[in-house]
């Protein structure tokens, strides 16, 4: 996907997506259904694990009710990498939107996507990464979608105060973190990674506005909007 097609993509998706439906009114799975089989099979077991007579048993359905929506499996490779694009990133560009003009409210706001996971699935992000290293067309739609991420980042830091590379730095700072806790499968109960969120912000905001929150609770009403 085009970038600047890809970013009109994610910027027009302002509300959460509706839930598909699992069959179309004729009695045929739709296309949402064989995506969203195909995502948990890569989050799972990963690529080498989808096929079209694999997914179509799990799905208990013929092979042939496959190509009723895709012509190919690659097709729906291309269909796969678009979901994730426009699901694991949409969300950011929402949350910031949606945090007002202040930018650390607009940090806090992406904290809060990366920390609980209620839009965001950091297991889809690990599964492309990983399909990444033996597949071109995802390497560079991978590529392209972590540029328009940092792009955000860079935004709120500037919103910040921060200016030229600065922001820059602190964008990626702030994103290579996260890539790297997902990565290595860091394993830390959510309360540990919000009473982690005031020290984060300290390093990376200069602020210690957070400071005296004490608790997960507290920090997690600083992120869904509380005052600090």
């Amino acid at each position: 996907m085009h970038q600047r097609a890809l970013w009109l993509s994610l910027s027009r998706m302002d509300t959460a997506p509706p839930r598909p439906e699992a069959a179309s009114r004729n009695g045929q799975l739709t296309r949402s259904a064989w995506i969203a089989a195909a995502r948990a099979v890569l989050i799972g077991r990963g690529i080498g694990a989808l096929g079209v007579r694999a997914l179509a048993a799990e799905m208990n359905v013929t092979p042939g009710a496959f190509y009723w929506q895709f012509r190919s499996l690659e097709a729906l490779h291309d269909a796969l990498r678009n979901d994730w694009a426009e699901t694991n990133t949409a969300p950011f560009g929402r949350a910031i939107a949606a945090a007002g003009p202040v930018g650390l409210r607009q940090y806090l706001a992406w904290v809060r996507v990366v920390v609980m996971e209620d839009e965001f699935d950091s297991g889809y992000d690990s599964a492309i990464r990983d399909w990444a290293h033996h597949s071109p067309r995802t390497a560079a739609q991978l590529a392209e979608v972590e540029s328009l991420r940092i792009r955000q980042l860079r935004g709120v830091f500037a919103t910040m105060g921060f200016e030229g590379h600065a922001a820059e730095i602190r964008a990626r700072v702030a994103y290579y973190h996260q890539v790297g806790y997902n990565a290595m499968r860091v394993r830390e109960p959510r309360d540990q990674r919000l009473r982690n969120v005031p020290y984060y912000a300290e390093i990376l905001t200069d602020t210690r506005a957070l400071a005296g929150l004490d608790s997960a609770d507290a920090v997690l009403a600083v992120l869904n909007g509380g005052p600090f």
